[in-house]
């Protein structure tokens, strides 16, 4: 199957499932959402008058949050229908349908800050999205983004009904792979080992700033104190991973 044949049927898959999506992603008890706040807010900083660039929106929760504390945001994505659902949810902020999987235009210099969260695990080839990112971003100008961890999602972690000491089973990393994800009526997920986005992030003139991996929150929002033994255990190893970039001055 080629890129172009895996962006199609992907989008396909994203428009089927947009309703479901929608329900369950962007909620602020969504615990990579409460993962993402900390390292946003210190990356992006007050964003009143920025300019600022939400790629792989969805259906616009972030855009808007960002929108309300005073950014000046345009979202762009690919699946037609989480598009819609964002108009309809923010009517104050631009949307664009873009397929990232393929070059896309976009005006230079335009952005302080672009945002991609939990996405480019989804979209089948890089280079596309961290080209137009490049473009877009005025010198200086930061790229945040977060994925599932490659060395640890999709890596089956210990029962919480078996004995401690407990352990997350990695079974390989390094290979590329696509895994057919079940989650909110299915999707693609695409594996690629860190050195991976780094190496993409670098041609493209993007230079890391900082990586964080926040520990794993447990469903609830109870303080840690009430957290049972296998959720400190399971909050060590990281399913989540924040970075931010910066765009190299030409």
């Amino acid at each position: 199957m080629t890129p172009d044949d895996r962006s199609r049927v992907d989008l396909a898959s994203w428009d089927a499932a947009a309703g479901s999506y929608a329900a369950k992603v962007g909620v602020r008890s969504d615990s990579f959402f409460r993962r993402l706040a900390p390292f946003l807010d210190e990356e992006l900083g007050d964003p009143v008058g920025a300019d600022v660039w939400d790629v792989g929106c969805g259906h616009g929760w972030l855009s808007g949050l960002l929108s309300a504390r005073g950014a000046n945001v345009t979202g762009v994505d690919g699946s037609a229908e989480l598009v819609a659902l964002a108009r309809r949810e923010h009517p104050g902020v631009t949307f664009d349908v873009r397929d990232l999987a393929h070059d896309f235009p976009v005006d230079p210099d335009t952005y302080d800050a672009v945002v991609c969260h939990m996405v480019l695990m989804d979209v089948p080839v890089l280079d596309p999205v961290f080209s137009a990112v490049a473009r877009a971003l005025r010198p200086g100008g930061r790229f945040i983004f977060t994925i599932l961890h490659p060395a640890f999602f999709r890596q089956q972690p210990s029962s919480p009904e078996a004995q401690p000491p407990w352990s997350r089973k990695v079974t390989g990393y390094l290979r590329r792979e696509e895994w057919w994800i079940e989650s909110f009526g299915g999707h693609r997920h695409y594996h690629r080992p860190l050195e991976h986005y780094v190496e993409a992030l670098s041609l493209n003139g993007l230079l890391v700033r900082r990586l964080v991996e926040p520990p794993t929150l447990p469903g609830h929002e109870l303080p840690e104190e009430h957290w049972s033994d296998y959720e400190r255990w399971f909050a060590t190893i990281p399913t989540m991973l924040a970075v931010s970039a910066v765009r190299e001055p030409k």
